[in-house]
Order: C-alpha cells, then structure tokens, then sequence
C-alpha cells in the first residue's frame, strides 16, 4: 500500500526532515500555549485575580489526569512509527486501532475516577477556600470531556509516526481561534466566568479530534479505520503497553510533583499563586520549540532504527542538539528583558504585586534556560531507541529536586524558590541524561550496525 501524506525519514537530508517535521510541530505547540494560555488571560482579565487564581490551582491536577492520557499516546506513537519504519503497514494499522479501543475505556475510568476525587485532592493542597469552587467547577467539565482530549491525541499520535507532523498542526490552529472566541463569548458576554472557559477548551478540543480523524479518512488511508478494522489485538496491546507505561508514568510523576510544587505555592497567598499560573503559562511557550525537537528526533530515531540506519540516528541526533542550544541562547535573553510585559498580560494594569511576583521569578528563571531543550532532545533520543525508562526514572529524580528544595526554600524566598529548585532539577537531570548517552551509545550502534561506535 502506498505511503501518502507523510514522510518517510529513513532517506534524505536528515537536518532538512528534522526541520521539516519538526516546524510544525513547533507552530503547533506554540498555539497550544496560546489555546493553553487564552483561559487564563481571559478569566484574568475579564474576572480577576483570583479566577486567575483558581484556574493556576487546577493546572496540576488536570495535568496529572491529561498528561497521562497523552502519555499512553506518545509510546503508542513510537511503536506505530517503528512499524511504519519497517514497512509493515497492516500491522500498524491494526495497532492504531487496539490503541483507539483500549484508549477509549481507559479514558472513560479516569474521567469518572478523576471527578470523584477532585475535592479530597484541592483540599490536600491547602488550595483557600475562596478559590475552592470556581476550582470544583473547572476540573468536572475538563474531566467530562476527557475523551475529546484522547481522541485527539491518538490520532495526532498517529499522524506523526507516519510522518505527518503539518496535519495536526492546522486543526490545532483552527482550534485555537474557536476556543478564543468560545473564550470571549462565554466568558465576559455569558458571565460564565470559570465554567465558560473549561466549556470552550472541550468544545474546540472535540472539534480539533473530528478534523483529524475525517483528514486521516480522506488522505492516509494506512489509517483510516473502518468498523471492519476495529480489532483489539491482545498481544499488540502488551507490546503498546510496554511502550506507553513508561510514557504515561513519566508525565504522571512530572505532573504530581507540579501538584506538590502547586501546594507549596497555594499558602503564599492569591497574589503568588495568581501569579505563579501566569509564569507557568509563560514557561509553555520557553518550553514548547525543544519539546517540539525532541519529538521530531524521536520520530526520526524510531524510523530509522526500524530501518536499521544507525549512522542516520546518531547524525540527526547530533543536529537536534545544535537546534536545540541555539534556541536556549535566544530565550535566556528574552525572558529577561519581557518578563514584566508577558506577565502583565494576564491581569489587569491595577494588579502590580501579581506582575512583581511573575518577574522575579522569571528573571530568577533566566540563567537556567540554557537546559531544558537541550534535556528534552537527549530524552527524545532514548526514547526514540525504546528506552523510555530512562526519561521516566530521569523525570522522578529531577522533580524530587524540585519539590523537595522549593518546600526547603519557599518560607525564606517565596515564589523564587520554585526557579532555584527547577534549574537545580534541570542541571542534574541533563548530567545524568549525558552520562547514560555515553554509555548508550556504542550498544545502539553495534546491534543495528554490527559495528562498534566512536565515542
């Protein structure tokens, strides 16, 4: 069956296919910042700061519940783009649809296990009571349309293993504007107020899985599942389940240390936390370009190690690092000299104390935005070869770091302490990442090449 739409990266100029898929990738996830970021904007804006508040206490948690989700997508994609690699289309196939059918009922128990919990785990955060029910309204409707949010990212999942990255990237784009006009109508027309936000976010998330899956239907037909094709292949979903354990688990433990970090924060008072959620907003966006090469790299990794190319995987490796430090160079000196004009985005020109909080925190930030792309390519490597424990072990490591030095640290320095315990957490992570590489390295070569790699 003949590949359409997509991008075969086991032949050509590898800097050139990295960009090329990693591009869009990147367009995409900055408009997700902004999809991410038009919530808090415009509750901040149009209802105040303590709307702004409540939204910055619900972002672990439904980042815990969401992230996981999206996690069992990411290892899925990893295992379908190693047999789109090796050419076995049926059985990719096939694969994408044991994903959607377990995915589904996975889904579905999270959702209602998630709602049912959502009060006993803002109480465990000390979240203040003020903020307790616009908090209780947001994650129930969030949680409600959690299967928008799998349905979406399955498919996306699946459009980058064959090499599709510019797709996804369009439906997000259209999305985006939707859930900002949703935003705009719901919120300061309707009066919503916090529950306006969380309806626009699964409306455009519901509209952005409809759009991929009618392109998928219409132009990569590999993936087009009829009623036929809708199997649940017992053992590719303990092979997926091998992949995607470890993804998921890694985007759980990174989000339930953000809820811990989240309960360090909420006793500071409305002021910090209000402008802690505009700073973590703000990070999406520093963030979001080395995400972006790190799943282009391992996409392009996972081809060619299907392919067998082991000289292929070292050289795009080698490129995505140069991409990478060139980027980080760029951001240290912009978050210094925007840091007061991003955060006084999110809250109206009255609220001075909630614009001081965010850019001490981001100036404090600055010297540690040299790492995290950097980090997040070499994770991209490993899991590129299917060695997702190292990220997940890696994850576990650097966020105790974080939270335990910002609980050692936030009595004395306030929100500060959440920039000196993150960059301390980056630091050691990318030293242990760089040490397992070196160690890596020569056994990647050897069982795909036959043929012993220069260190």
């Amino acid at each position: 069956m003949k590949k359409t739409s997509a991008l075969d990266m086991t032949t050509g100029r590898v800097t050139g296919l990295i960009l090329r898929f990693a591009l869009p990738l990147l367009i995409g996830n900055i408009f997700q910042q902004f999809y991410n970021a038009a919530d808090s904007i415009i509750v901040g804006r149009f209802v105040g700061k303590q709307a702004l508040a409540a939204l910055g206490v619900t972002s672990p948690v439904m980042n815990i519940v969401i992230f996981t989700v999206i996690g069992l997508c990411t290892g899925a994609s990893i295992f379908m783009a190693t047999l789109w690699g090796e050419g076995d289309m049926e059985k990719c196939r096939r694969e994408f649809s044991t994903c959607i059918l377990a995915g589904l009922g996975f889904t579905v128990i999270v959702s209602l296990t998630a709602m049912l919990l959502i009060r006993p785990i803002l109480r465990a955060m000390q979240t203040p009571e003020e903020l307790m029910a616009d908090a209780v309204v947001y994650l129930r409707i969030i949680f409600a349309g959690l299967v928008c949010t799998f349905l979406y990212n399955i498919y996306t999942a699946a459009l980058r293993a064959a090499g599709d990255s510019a797709s996804p990237l369009y439906f997000l784009v259209i999305s985006s504007g939707i859930n900002i006009l949703l935003d705009l109508l719901f919120v300061p027309v309707f009066g919503w107020g916090v529950a306006g936000a969380a309806v626009a976010t699964v409306l455009a998330q519901g509209l952005s899985a409809l759009l991929c899956y009618l392109y998928t239907a219409r132009r990569i037909p590999q993936l087009h599942l009829r009623r036929r094709d809708l199997i649940l292949d017992p053992r590719l979903l303990r092979t997926t389940v091998g992949y995607s354990q470890s993804a998921a688990l890694q985007q759980t433990c990174f989000f339930i240390g953000k809820l811990f970090l989240q309960g360090a924060v909420n006793p500071l008072g409305t002021d910090v936390i209000a402008a802690f959620n505009a700073v973590s907003r703000i990070e999406g966006f520093v963030l979001a370009p080395g995400n972006s090469i790190a799943t282009a790299i391992t996409t392009f990794i996972a081809q060619n190690k299907g392919a067998r190319r082991a000289d292929r995987i070292f050289d795009g490796f080698r490129q995505a690092c140069r991409m990478a430090w060139g980027y980080d160079i760029l951001m240290v000196l912009f978050m210094y000299l925007f840091a007061a004009p991003m955060t006084s985005l999110f809250v109206d020109s009255g609220e001075t104390a909630v614009v001081a909080e965010g850019v001490r925190y981001l100036h404090a930030m600055c010297p540690f935005y040299f790492l995290p792309a950097m980090g997040d390519v070499m994770q991209g490597f490993f899991r590129g070869i299917g060695k997702l424990n190292v990220s997940l072990f890696g994850t576990i490591f650097q966020i105790s770091v974080r939270v335990s030095l910002t609980y050692l640290l936030a009595g004395m320095l306030g929100l500060v302490s959440v920039s000196i315990a993150t960059g301390t957490g980056w630091c050691l992570f990318l030293i242990i990442l760089a040490f397992l590489y070196r160690r890596e390295k020569p056994r990647v070569w050897s069982s795909l090449s036959g043929e012993q790699a220069a260190i």
